[in-house]
């Protein structure tokens, strides 16, 4: 029978790091922890949109006073336990991006691997306004979106599916016009059974010329826009880094 639809990074949340170790994770959080300290004044911030943790361990590793926040109670249950198993001493709360708020003024935030894209127009031109409020004079904003091309050309109206050895992934995606719809069903195996889970995730397709606005527009002054890695962007770049100071 199947499984009533689930909300994203609900089933995911237990899976979603090992998958994404094979987008190359370890040299990505090299880059973040490069950046943040070529660009951040202090040491003190939160990892937004924070997932399972990965980048916010690696910031803390790399002597950062940072928190992780996410939306999915699922993601950050997920987030203290791998915390703790790594020895870190780390807090994490649920708080949607959309309505950012921090406890004292930081040195930065960071929003690694889509957590903007998750965020129709409206919510992230309030979320960069929210994190401008948050920041000191000077605080960093750093933070990657999929690119256009790669949600409507790599992306959208797509099926992928990967077999694991417990656990099978079929991945449906509907494009419209400023959106892809990702349908996920995930088949996992228990002893001699495969059970079931659906999940449905929305990400938003905006130009980098609306993001620039959106933080000139917020008061920040834009350092860098670069491609993954801090590579030349591209018009067919998948990834797009945007790194802004708070003036």
């Amino acid at each position: 029978m199947k499984k009533p639809t689930n909300k994203a990074y609900g089933f995911l949340s237990g899976y979603y790091e090992d998958l994404a170790a094979a987008d190359g994770y370890a040299e990505w959080a090299e880059y973040v922890v490069k950046e943040v300290g070529k660009y951040s004044t202090g040491k003190v911030g939160c990892d937004a949109a924070c997932g399972s943790g990965f980048f916010t361990r690696a910031l803390k590793r790399a002597g950062y006073s940072v928190y992780g926040s996410d939306l999915s109670e699922e993601m950050l249950k997920e987030a203290e336990k791998r915390a703790i198993s790594e020895g870190l001493s780390i807090n994490f709360l649920r708080q949607d991006l959309k309505n950012f708020k921090a406890f004292g003024k930081l040195d930065f935030v960071t929003v690694i691997n889509d957590g903007m894209n998750y965020l129709p127009d409206d919510a992230f031109v309030k979320s960069v306004g929210k994190i401008y409020a948050s920041l000191k004079d000077g605080g960093l904003l750093f933070f990657d979106v999929s690119s256009a091309y790669k949600l409507k050309k790599t992306i959208g109206n797509n099926l992928f599916a990967e077999d694991l050895d417990d656990l099978t992934i079929l991945w449906f995606n509907t494009l419209s016009e400023h959106k892809v719809k990702m349908d996920l069903t995930f088949f996992e195996k228990k002893g001699n059974v495969y059970e079931r889970r659906d999940e449905t995730h929305v990400q938003y397709i905006r130009s980098a010329e609306f993001i620039k606005d959106t933080l000139e527009m917020a008061g920040f002054k834009i350092e860098k826009i670069s491609g993954h890695l801090g590579e030349r962007l591209r018009e067919n770049s998948e990834r797009i880094n945007f790194l802004a100071i708070k003036e």
